[in-house]
């Protein structure tokens, strides 16, 4: 398991850069050098609400709309690691904080 506190030392400490590596249902998905490797996490822009039929017969609705923790934060194709941390945690915590090289 990752110590959050950790990366958090090592990312101020070095001022690592992330960068964007692509777009996949749903997700931006960065690379950060953290502790000298690298890792791939995930960042979910979208969130998919069902919506229950309106009439009998009538099939459940889908409806997509901007993740609403993203704010006003601007992704950039490379950002300092250390601005990404809120989305690393929650990465963490849901396993998908990837080591890839």
């Amino acid at each position: 398991m990752f110590d959050i506190n950790e990366i958090k030392k090592d990312l101020y400490k070095s001022k690592n850069m992330a960068y964007f590596s692509h777009y996949q249902s749903g997700d931006l998905y960065y690379n950060v050098v953290v502790m000298d490797a690298l890792y791939q996490f995930p960042i979910p822009v979208v969130e998919t609400d069902y919506i229950e039929p309106l009439e009998e017969g009538e099939d459940e609705r889908q409806i997509i709309k901007l993740s609403e923790d993203l704010g006003s934060t601007p992704f950039e194709a490379d950002m300092r690691g250390s601005e990404l941390i809120r989305w690393m945690q929650m990465a963490i915590k849901k396993e998908q904080f990837i080591k890839v090289g």
